[in-house]
């Protein structure tokens, strides 16, 4: 019974690594970590702001900067805490201040629009073009909450570490020291209850698909499981090797952007994971109401003219009929099958 689950588990992971490097998700990582240098000094304003009702502002720009340092090491923290005093700096209300204003959150949301596009793709749905206009609105806003969402995540870890210390301290000074081990436990799991959550709402939510809450647990527990794993190796290399003086000035901001990449390959991993996972064991994913699904394949023509067809638009900007396209013929198995 063991023996059949891990060999499950295996061949599970194998299917998902390699459709994992059929998806170019380096590349998607690379763009990723382009569009998080712009969104990061925006998206953690936000998230201070809105965490400042409930707490002091200073506690949680504090609580966040320390766990950058814990990510990236302490030149890239302090670069993130520049570029955050660097915006907080224009207070003026005024025009200027009205037109930055929605440029950060334009800047803000980008991040989370560009890991939706990434998604979509690995799960082989994109939204419906006609649709162009509400569909970029609805996903502003909805990148928006996955940034609250975000927050929200920060002051329950703050609560959960507030707690730990304090039992802690009270089961310190009357047990003996093996129940350091049982807190260490304890904060681990909560912290990766936490990442689950963050990583189901964003397989849940981001991508134009449907997908059943069961699927999505089982990919988002696995993603938080490799994020706790290779976080500390990612930090370890980052801390280890002096890649801020090979560039300079800009070296924090490589730093940045590598633990960017790297951590985007496991969100993907994650998704593909949970791709796989729901066509073997789980649900039927579909496209959301606003979404259709797309058929990717490559088709080696021999060495013809690559410019012999017409081109994707010519006819819409020269006129003339359109051919009628002729879907392929599905089988019984096929119509019921996964996207």
């Amino acid at each position: 019974m063991v023996r059949s689950r891990l060999l499950m588990i295996w061949l599970l992971l194998e299917e998902t690594w390699l459709e994992f490097l059929d998806n170019n998700s380096f590349q998607k990582g690379a763009a990723l970590a382009y569009y998080t240098i712009f969104a990061l000094p925006p998206m953690l304003i936000i998230i201070i702001s809105a965490s400042g009702y409930f707490l002091e502002e200073q506690a949680v720009s504090g609580e966040i900067y320390y766990r950058i340092k814990e990510l990236i090491g302490s030149e890239g923290a302090y670069a993130v805490q520049k570029m955050v005093e660097n915006v907080n700096a224009f207070t003026n209300l005024n025009l200027a201040a009205i037109v930055g204003g929605v440029a950060l959150f334009i800047a803000a949301t980008g991040l989370f629009v560009s890991l939706q596009d990434s998604l979509n793709e690995i799960w082989y749905v994109k939204p419906k073009p006609k649709r162009g206009y509400l569909k970029l609105l609805l996903d502003r806003f909805l990148s928006f909450g996955m940034i609250l969402v975000i927050a929200i995540i920060l002051l329950l870890s703050l609560l959960a570490n507030t707690v730990l210390v304090i039992i802690g301290d009270f089961l310190t000074a009357r047990f003996s020291g093996w129940i350091v081990y049982v807190l260490h436990l304890a904060n681990f799991m909560s912290s990766l209850v936490m990442m689950s959550f963050l990583f189901g709402c964003i397989y849940r939510f981001l991508p134009d698909a449907r997908i059943k809450w069961r699927d999505v647990w089982v990919g988002a527990i696995v993603t938080a499981l490799l994020f706790s794993i290779f976080r500390g190796i990612i930090g370890f290399y980052l801390g280890k090797n002096d890649v801020a003086s090979v560039y300079g000035a800009a070296g924090s901001v490589v730093i940045i952007l590598t633990w960017v990449f790297f951590t985007s390959q496991i969100i993907f991993f994650g998704a593909v994971f949970t791709f796989v996972y729901s066509r073997k064991y789980g649900h039927n994913i579909y496209p959301a109401t606003y979404a259709v699904r797309v058929i990717r394949q490559e088709i080696e023509v021999g060495n013809s003219a690559v410019n012999a067809e017409p081109g994707k638009h010519e006819r819409e900007v020269y006129g003339g009929e359109e051919e009628p396209i002729v879907p392929p013929e599905e089988t019984e198995k096929e119509q019921g099958a996964n996207i």
